[in-house]
């Protein structure tokens, strides 16, 4: 397919049209000899020809150093394509169309590797929340962050290092839902994020063989609803179920929370040994669990609440025959 068939195939798929026609109009006013389709031809052509294959060996020898990771129970990895690549070109310039100094609204078809961080994802998976020190600590081992720490107070990503060693290019982000603990995030020097959606994930920015990686961490139970949600609720406000598969994610979102609370209690009374069977039906435990306890029954009643909220509002269809 030729580009312009291409470009219009994309705008199209998308539903970008109407963001690229404003980006024009506003370029054009502005008297700037930007134009969001030159931009994204030369970073088509410049992907394509020059920077895929070797993201694609940085890939391979970025998952070898994740191999040897303590904590991780699964992980994946991937090569942006180059629709989605586009795509958020596309999306952060216009969202940045105001913000002249941001390196989105700058971005071209030289600097985008630059200023895309996530051209290499890395997913890495742990059993329990529990876990994430572990594996915090095998990434700052790995990717330490830079002498001068000031350089991270600005909120810019920390240029690639002249020599192409490894560092951390910008503060760890933890994204959080409504009720959960992050004190011992913000003890570690995380930045904490509350998400609206109930999105849970630690996300680090490194670089690696100067491009930038980004590395996601998560449960399995955080990735289970989060796969559900990418896939039925994310982008996909064309759905005429979409209202109702948004509510339904969000009860999902509460119960994996619950999930994850029993899981970690589960992790910690097994490695304690501190819930001992009394040999009369029941157990001894601390105060502190048991407060724990009471926290997951209050969740699990408002989740249920929640549900029975959901099946009031359907009505049975009436099928025409």
């Amino acid at each position: 397919m030729d580009w312009e068939g291409y470009w219009e195939n994309l705008l199209e798929k998308k539903k970008l049209k109407a963001r690229v026609d404003e980006m024009d109009q506003a370029d054009q006013a502005r008297n700037s000899s930007f134009r969001i389709e030159d931009i994204c031809r030369k970073i088509y052509d410049n992907y394509q020809s020059r920077w895929r294959r070797e993201l694609e060996e940085a890939k391979v020898e970025f998952q070898r150093i994740i191999e040897g990771f303590q904590g991780v129970h699964l992980h994946s990895s991937r090569i942006k394509t180059i629709d989605s690549l586009l795509v958020k070109v596309i999306t952060k310039r216009y969202e940045n169309l105001t913000n002249l100094q941001s390196p989105y609204y700058k971005i071209n078809g030289e600097n985008y590797k630059d200023v895309i961080t996530d051209l290499i994802g890395m997913r890495l998976i742990v059993n329990y929340r529990g876990k994430w020190e572990v594996i915090h600590r095998e990434i700052l081992r790995t990717f330490p962050y830079v002498e001068n720490l000031q350089l991270y107070e600005n909120g810019q990503l920390i240029p690639h290092a002249e020599s192409g060693s490894s560092l951390l290019a910008e503060i760890p982000k933890v994204y959080y839902a409504q009720g959960d603990q992050v004190d011992e995030f913000k003890a570690q020097g995380l930045e904490t994020r509350l998400h609206k959606k109930g999105y849970r994930s630690i996300h680090y920015t490194v670089s690696f063989k100067k491009f930038y990686i980004e590395i996601q961490v998560r449960t399995i139970y955080d990735e289970a609803w989060s796969d559900c949600d990418h896939n039925y609720v994310y982008k996909q406000d064309e759905n005429k179920s979409h209202s109702a598969l948004e509510s339904l994610s969000q009860i999902l979102c509460d119960l994996t929370n619950i999930s994850n609370d029993i899981g970690e209690n589960m992790r910690e009374i097994f490695e304690s040994e501190s819930v001992e069977d009394l040999r009369d039906g029941s157990w001894s435990a601390t105060a502190e669990q048991i407060q724990s306890f009471d926290q997951s029954i209050g969740r699990i009643e408002q989740a249920y609440q929640e549900l029975k909220a959901f099946r009031s509002r359907l009505r049975n269809r009436r099928v025409s025959i």
